[in-house]
């Protein structure tokens, strides 16, 4: 895109807010030639990274990105072979992989749900082990540490002893007795290296010594003494032998330096890019911004604000600007000083922002598509030097975008026909709408032309909006009002702002003919589409109450079917352990009264109470599962219980009688609902509360199994027993004589049983048994 646009739309001044957000000299560099992108994959890509860390940010806080140097020619310098980086390089490389690892460190826990930034970090790879080698050795200021090495240590404290014994002994013969009028100070110096003593230039022969150097006024003579020199000797050598040391040492460090380079390079190329992304998401965040979706064509920024504008701390209006999918441009019309200029510079910018991957400040919902280019003609761009007037300047413009066009393109034009005859102007400026949107283009003017603003309303692939102004206040309201047609204002502007009056006047009298006409004709326009608006916002209300409505009702129905379904299991439950604890105390029951020790009278008041406790179990709001039919019961429906299903075998005012297989349960009849008759038949444990009085007195075992003739022996002596009968007959049948035999045990050991006999020849003789029930 050509820099004359970046320019125009003030691109570059948002490059450098975000740029100033950055840590390191090199990531301002990046931002700083930061330019839009054409390629729409690359431009979703920059967006989801800045997003995922705004979203990372928002959740773990700021990143811990601090200044860090350029490692680009260090590296370069460390790879060559045989190089010995000074230890201030050193330390600077150092101190890069410790905020590389501290960084790698912060990030490793928190990106696996952001695999944009995920990617960034991997290319992290500060390496530990040169890290703590270079701590080891250097400190903060680039000097070697004694620990550097073995030999370093040794050959410095060697030095250390050496020079102290050294500047002992001259401190000791400065201040000896008589030596006082030859010094020129009582301070142990050094020249060329070596240490030396100040004397007075008259008496400096008074001392057998090497004259060193010379004061700057000539008057002290730096001389060593004779018997210092080999001792000054012994230092030097040292001093050579530490600095080999030093550099053996240095050497060493770079060559572990040269073995990570590659991954240095990496990790560089990382923390920059991880630094411009911080600050892209630093500036979305003090912004307010949002990731706009890229689309294939169109425009919408709703809620749009203008960066620069918000950094200047003015309060900022939102903007909707739109141009539909399937649009060609829009035309914003309105007074001067009304926010034309702001709200095309707003659609541009916002644009090259995006494919610049930058978040956009707007609201949710934006959707923008890539252009690979995006052109501006806005401002006069009059200029002396090239004897260009304002129009003719635009016209070069214009022509250079023509010659530059790439589609799919952006062209914002703001008052393209200025300069020149009114309706000259307005000719070129259709004829350039007209251009631009049979071309793979987008087009957004600004015009205070009524032919154009007319051209565009008329027009099906033109957008046409105003900017919102207060006609009785004249005063700009800086919003876009979609679909309509925007007014001057000019000669009312100017008879608020003190123009004469009869100026003002008579330029209401020398307008064309038909001006006033159109003036009513817009401002009925205007007050209709204020009206319908009005009425499409009440409708748009009443719909989201109806919908919450909506909402909240279904939310009620939901909690009621939860509650009825927790009531259900409840119910099932509670009616589980009844019927278990029924049958305990009916075993235990039984058992009783096979050792004799329970009466009937026992036996019936355990009956009442269980039928007490199933009427307390089943309210009247617990029919579950009951048909929905509200007709009365009558004797011979089929009724539910709770979990009981059953016939209804007698209704008699508050009492009702069911019959649930071979048992019968006495309870009130607001208990019972009627049964759904798609329900299989419940298969619920019998529960014999109140005793059958059959008459039945004979069983018929022939054919049967012994353990279920056994059984229903059982059941059969203890229904007798509970309707008194006094004898009964159980047929079985001669056979083989195995069942008349286990029949015969078993009656020798039932509490049931009085005694047994064989039954009289009429009655069955052999076949059958008599058996006398126990009082």
């Amino acid at each position: 895109m050509r820099e004359r646009d970046l320019k125009a739309l003030e691109f570059d001044k948002v490059r450098a807010l975000v740029a100033a957000l950055s840590a390191s000299e090199s990531a301002r560099a990046v931002l700083s030639e930061m330019r839009p992108s054409t390629d729409a994959d690359e431009v979703r890509r920059n967006l989801r990274s800045c997003a995922e860390l705004v979203e990372l940010r928002a959740h773990a806080g700021s990143l811990p990105i601090a200044e860090f140097a350029d490692m680009r020619s260090l590296l370069m310098a460390a790879a060559r072979q045989g190089a010995a980086l000074g230890g201030a390089a050193l330390v600077s490389i150092r101190d890069f992989v410790i905020a590389a690892s501290d960084l790698q460190g912060f990030l490793r826990s928190r990106v696996d749900p952001f695999p944009n930034v995920a990617a960034l970090v991997r290319d992290l790879l500060a390496p530990k082990e040169l890290a703590d080698a270079l701590l080891k050795a250097l400190a903060d200021d680039g000097m070697l540490l004694d620990d550097a090495s073995h030999e370093l240590k040794r050959l410095r404290n060697r030095l250390r002893d050496e020079r102290l014994e050294l500047e002992t002994r001259l401190a000791r013969q400065l201040n000896a007795a008589g030596i006082e009028p030859i010094v020129s100070d009582h301070l142990v110096t050094i020249r060329n290296r070596r240490f030396v003593l100040p004397l007075k230039l008259n008496y400096a022969e008074r001392l057998a010594g090497i004259v060193q150097d010379r004061s700057v006024s000539g008057e002290t003579l730096f001389v060593e003494p004779m018997w210092a020199v080999e001792l000054n000797n012994r230092l030097m050598l040292l001093e050579r032998e530490a600095e080999a040391e030093e550099r053996r040492i240095l050497e060493q460090l770079t060559a572990m330096v040269r073995g990570y380079v590659r991954e240095l390079r990496l990790t560089f190329a990382a923390m920059v890019a991880l630094d411009a992304l911080n600050a892209r998401a630093r500036f979305a965040q003090g912004f307010r911004c949002v990731e706009p979706e890229i689309v294939p064509d169109g425009i919408e920024l709703p809620g749009a604000r203008h960066p620069l504008l918000m950094a200047s701390g003015r309060e900022v209006i939102p903007i909707d600007a739109a141009i539909a999918a399937g649009r060609r441009g829009i035309v914003i019309s309105g007074p001067n000083t009304g926010g034309k200029t702001v709200a095309l510079k707003t659609i541009g910018l916002l644009s090259m922002m995006a494919q610049a991957g930058l978040l956009i400040p707007a609201a949710a919902g934006a959707k923008l598509a890539v252009f690979q280019g995006i052109f501006a003609d806005i401002g006069d761009q009059q200029s002396i030097e090239a004897d260009l007037s304002s129009f003719s300047a635009h016209i070069v413009n214009l022509r250079e975008i023509f010659l530059e066009l790439r589609e799919p393109a952006l062209v914002i034009l703001d008052e393209p026909g200025g300069g020149t005859d009114p309706a000259e102007g307005a000719a070129l400026t259709i004829a350039l709408l007209d251009y631009f949107a049979a071309r793979n283009c987008l087009v957004a003017i600004a015009t205070h032309s009524t032919a154009v603003k007319l051209h565009a309303y008329s027009r099906a692939g033109l957008e046409s909006s105003a900017v919102d102004f207060d006609a009785e206040q004249l005063r700009p309201l800086f919003r876009l009002k979609p679909h309509t047609i925007g007014q001057s204002y000019g000669l009312a502007v100017a008879r608020r702002l003190g123009l004469p009056e009869e100026i003002v006047r008579a330029a209401e009298d020398a307008r064309p003919a038909g001006s006033g006409e159109l003036e009513t004709a817009l401002a009925r326009l205007e007050a209709e589409r204020a009206e319908l608006a009005r009425r499409v916002g009440e409708l748009a209300e009443r719909e989201a109450a109806m919908e919450r409505r909506e909402r909240e009702a279904l939310a009620r129905a939901e909690r009621i079917r939860d509650q009825a379904q927790a009531e259900r299991e409840r119910l099932r439950g509670e009616g589980g352990q009844l019927l278990a604890s029924i049958r305990r105390e009916g075993d235990e029951m039984l058992r009783e009264i096979r050792a004799q020790s329970k009466s009937r009278h026992d036996l019936a008041a355990l009956g009442a109470g269980a039928s007490r406790r199933l009427d307390e179990l089943a309210p009247p709001s617990a029919a579950i599962e009951a048909d929905t039919d509200q007709t009365p019961l009558k004797v011979g429906d089929q009724v539910v219980l709770g979990d009981i299903r059953g016939e209804l075998l007698a209704l008699e005012g508050d009492k009702a009688v069911i019959a649930r297989g071979g048992l019968r349960i006495e309870v009130s009849p607001a208990r019972l609902r009627r049964a759904s008759p798609a329900r299989p038949i419940s298969t619920a444990p019998k529960v014999s509360v109140i005793a059958e009085r059959s008459e039945a007195a004979e069983l018929n075992l022939v054919g049967m199994r012994t353990s279920d003739a056994l059984r229903k022996l059982e059941e059969f002596l203890d229904q007798a027993y509970l309707t008194s009968k006094s004898e009964v007959r159980v047929v079985h049948g001669i056979g083989s004589g195995i069942l008349s035999k286990a029949i015969r045990e078993y009656l020798g050991s039932s509490p049931y049983c009085a005694s047994f006999r064989e039954a009289e020849p009429h009655h069955g003789g052999a076949g059958a048994t008599i058996i006398q029930i126990a009082a």
